[in-house]
């Protein structure tokens, strides 16, 4: 389930709650697969909504 999950979001750049919900992961797992990925790191704030585009 993780690596589908790091998958899919490698591909859509879902933010951590979709992958949470999506793949029945924890907000840690969700939150750590965001983190990881390089083309989101500009997105990463330390507000509540992390892995969110804020635009």
């Amino acid at each position: 389930c993780f690596q589908s999950a790091r998958a899919s979001h490698a591909f859509f750049h879902q933010n951590a709650a979709a992958l949470k919900k999506v793949f029945d992961l924890t907000l840690k797992q969700a939150r750590d697969i965001v983190r990881s990925c390089p083309e989101c790191q500009g997105l990463i704030t330390s507000s509540p909504s992390l892995g969110v585009n804020p635009h």
